[in-house]
């Protein structure tokens, strides 16, 4: 998963520019992502395609998988994953592979987000944050309610990434997978919770 070499332009920004738009596009201080300074130099990135995941990306899907979690999803469970939710699958793909992918399921106007994950190679570019950007908005198209995701404690980019975007925790569970393997648990409301009784329904 090798990105062509392109071209780099440097422009100037401001600290507010940098604020709102240095996740999205990537932008790197001192090697923290994200970072800030009074003024930096930035390059523009290649920016993925994002569409739907298709059958022959699931091998790459299943490196990315083994690369990223301890425990990843071998890829008998992908398969049957993508038989049964492929459509509500999207990957991030540059130069022709897929970099990262992230899987939803969806009931009742419930989502989890099942699965969610960057190549390390192409972690702290943005990417991540514009294929969450991408997920809920396939979510809003559902006319889902809330979406939840876990994530463990100690994996703080994952943490701020989803903070960030506007998902809070609502709940910690110190054995969400088993003894001593804990979760946090994050809400994204897409839709007001509902409170009290509506209008009297009437014959």
């Amino acid at each position: 998963m090798v990105t062509e070499r392109l071209r780099y332009a440097p422009i100037r920004c401001s600290p507010q520019q940098y604020e709102r738009y240095g996740d999205v596009l990537g932008w790197k201080s001192d090697g923290v992502c994200p970072g800030a300074r009074e003024t930096m130099e930035i390059a523009e990135v290649p920016q993925p395609v994002y569409r739907q995941a298709r059958l022959e990306d699931l091998p790459a899907i299943a490196a990315i998988e083994t690369e990223v979690f301890e425990e990843p999803y071998v890829y008998l469970m992908l398969r049957q994953l993508y038989d049964l939710y492929g459509s509500d699958w999207l990957v991030a793909e540059l130069d022709g592979m897929p970099i990262g992918y992230a899987l939803i399921l969806e009931k009742a106007g419930r989502v989890l987000l099942f699965t969610f994950a960057v190549a390390r190679s192409f972690q702290c570019r943005g990417y991540g944050g514009v294929l969450l950007e991408r997920t809920l908005d396939r979510c809003r198209l559902l006319r889902a309610e809330a979406i939840y995701l876990t994530v463990r404690p100690d994996n703080h980019p994952a943490c701020n990434l989803f903070k960030r975007a506007g998902f809070v925790v609502i709940g910690r569970d110190d054995h969400y997978f088993g003894p001593a393997d804990p979760r946090y648990v994050f809400e994204y409301r897409l839709r007001p919770r509902r409170t009290g009784f509506g209008p009297e329904q009437r014959d």
